[in-house]
C-alpha cells in the first residue's frame, strides 16, 4: 500500500526525504563509480570496449546473452519487407492510432520549430544566430518488457521535423522489440535504418559504428541504466540528450482534485517497471481517500505486481500545511510529468520551476502526453528536469552565431578588442585587429 507521509512529523518527513534521495542521481556514484554503480560502470564499459573491438560480433554475443539465445549477424537489421509485414497484422484501429500520434507529434513539434531571430544591428555590425539540423541521430527505445511504438514517435518524429537527414534506430531483439506495433510504426515513420541491438551494445553500435550499424552524431532516448550509463560514458564523442531512466509522476492537489482521476494517473506510471508516483496535497482526508481509491482500481490493474512494487517501494502521498511547501518540494523531486489539480492551477504552474512536463487540471492524462498530445513522452527523470528538458525539435538543431563586420564597426571595437587581447598576453590576436587598421582599412583606433 502506498504511504501517506506528513511533513509536520519528523520520521515521516525524514521517509520522504529518503524517496527523494533514492531517486536522485548520486553525482558522486555516478561520476566516479562507487557501491553499486561501479558493478554496473564496469560492466557497461566492458561492453563498449567489446562492440569497439569485435563490432557486428560483440553485438550478436550481447543479443544473445540478453535477449534471443538463437540470435544470428543477418537479423541485425530490419527489412522492408519485415515492417510492411507487420503493419499487415496490425489491427485497424491500432494502425489509426499510430497515425494519429504520428500526426499530432508531428503538428506540435512543427508549432514550436525555432524561427531564426532578427539580427542585432550595431553601425558596420551585424550578429544573427541560425539552426541546422544535425547530420545522423540514433534513437533507442527499451523493448525487455514491453513494446514501445510511442517512444519511437516520440523521437523519430522531432528528428525528422528538424531535418535530420540519417535517422539510426535501435531496439533490443527481444519479443516486444520485435512486436508488430513497433515495426508497423517504423513503416508509418518512412524509416529505413532500423537495427535490432540492445542495451548498452546498442548504444556503443551507434557512437562507434559496425559493418552494419552506421555511426551517428547523436544518440537520444529512454532505457534502463546500463543504457543510460553508456551514453554518458560516450558523452562528448557523441552527442547524448540526457538521463532519461524510469517512468515517474508527481501530482499536486488540494481537496478540490478529483481522487479517482488522480489514482488512475499515479497507477498508470507505475505500472512501468520500475516506477514511481507521488501525490502531494494540502489535505489530509483527501490523502486518504486517494490512497482508497488506488487500492480500489490496483485490484482489477493486469500489470498489478509491477505497480504494487512501485508504490511501496518508490511511492508516497505526502501531506503539507501549505500549497507553497509542496511546490517547493515538487521543485526538488523535478518530476517526469507533473499534474496539477487544485483551485488556481495557474497560480501553481506559474510558481512550479523543475518538471519535465506539466499537465494541467483534471482532464489532463498523463496519458494523452504518452500517446498523442504532441509534445515528446521522452523526459528527464531522477530530478534531472532541474536541468534538462524533454526531447523535442531542438534536441536535433545546433545553433551557430553569424557575425558580420564591416570596417565601421571593426572601427569602433578596435581599441577594445586590442586591449583585452594585450591584457590577456595574446599579441596574436591583438596584431590580428592592427594589421588591418596598419594596411588602413579600418582607419585610426580609438583611444
Amino acid at each position: 500500500m502506498i504511504p501517506i507521509l506528513d511533513l509536520n512529523v519528523a520520521s515521516e518527513k525524514s521517509r520522504v526525504e529518503g524517496l527523494l534521495s533514492a531517486l536522485a542521481l548520486d553525482p558522486v556514484a555516478l561520476a566516479l563509480g562507487k557501491g553499486e554503480r561501479a558493478r554496473q560502470v564496469a560492466a557497461v564499459l566492458k561492453i563498449l570496449e567489446d562492440v569497439a573491438q569485435r563490432g557486428d560480433e560483440a553485438l550478436v554475443a550481447s543479443s544473445r546473452e540478453f535477449d534471443d539465445p538463437d540470435f544470428l549477424s543477418s537479423q541485425i537489421r530490419v527489412t522492408q519487407n519485415e515492417m510492411v509485414e507487420a503493419a499487415g497484422r496490425v489491427p485497424r484501429d491500432q494502425l489509426a492510432a499510430i497515425r494519429r500520434s504520428i500526426a499530432q507529434v508531428r503538428e506540435y513539434q512543427a508549432h514550436v520549430m525555432p524561427k531564426e531571430p532578427a539580427a542585432l544591428k550595431r553601425p558596420g555590425v551585424e550578429l544573427g544566430l541560425r539552426f541546422t539540423a544535425l547530420e545522423s541521430a540514433g534513437l533507442y527505445f527499451p523493448g525487455g518488457k514491453a513494446a514501445y511504438p510511442s517512444s519511437l514517435i516520440m523521437l523519430a518524429v522531432p528528428a525528422q521535423v528538424a531535418g535530420v537527414k540519417r535517422i539510426v534506430v535501435c531496439s533490443p531483439p527481444s519479443k516486444f522489440g520485435r512486436s508488430d506495433l513497433v515495426l508497423a510504426a517504423c513503416h508509418e515513420l518512412k524509416l529505413t535504418d532500423i537495427f535490432r541491438a540492445g542495451g548498452a551494445a546498442g548504444i556503443a553500435s551507434m557512437a562507434f559504428g559496425t559493418a552494419t550499424i552506421p555511426r551517428v552524431d547523436k544518440i537520444v532516448g529512454p532505457g534502463n541504466i546500463y543504457v543510460q550509463l553508456a551514453k554518458r560514458a560516450l558523452a562528448g564523442c557523441v552527442g547524448i540528450d540526457g538521463f532519461l531512466g524510469p517512468s515517474e509522476i508527481l501530482t499536486i492537489a488540494d481537496d478540490s482534485g478529483n481522487a479517482e482521476f488522480i489514482a488512475a494517473d499515479l497507477l498508470a506510471q507505475a505500472e512501468h517497471d520500475p516506477g514511481s508516483c507521488f501525490l502531494l496535497t494540502t489535505s489530509k482526508a483527501f490523502a486518504e481517500k486517494v490512497r482508497s481509491e488506488v487500492e480500489k482500481q490496483l485490484a482489477t490493474l493486469p500489470r498489478r505486481a509491477a505497480a504494487e512494487k512501485a508504490l511501496n517501494d518508490h511511492s508516497a502521498i505526502v501531506v503539507g500545511e501549505t500549497m507553497d511547501e509542496l511546490i517547493a518540494l515538487a521543485d526538488r523531486f523535478a518530476a517526469e510529468h507533473v499534474n496539477v489539480q487544485t483551485r488556481d492551477n495557474q497560480a501553481v504552474v506559474k510558481k512550479l520551476r523543475n518538471a519535465g512536463a506539466i499537465f494541467v487540471g483534471p482532464y489532463s492524462a498523463v496519458a494523452a502526453g504518452d500517446y498523442v498530445a504532441g509534445p515528446s513522452h521522452c523526459l528527464p527523470t531522477n530530478t534531472t528536469a532541474r536541468f534538462s528538458s524533454g526531447i523535442s525539435v531542438y534536441e536535433f538543431l545546433k545553433r551557430t552565431s553569424v557575425e558580420r563586420y564591416e570596417a565601421e564597426g571593426l572601427r569602433a571595437d578596435a581599441a577594445a578588442i586590442i586591449a583585452m587581447a594585450e591584457a590577456e598576453g595574446l599579441e596574436g590576436h591583438a596584431r590580428s585587429v592592427k594589421v588591418r587598421s596598419d594596411q588602413g582599412l579600418i582607419g585610426p583606433q580609438r583611444r
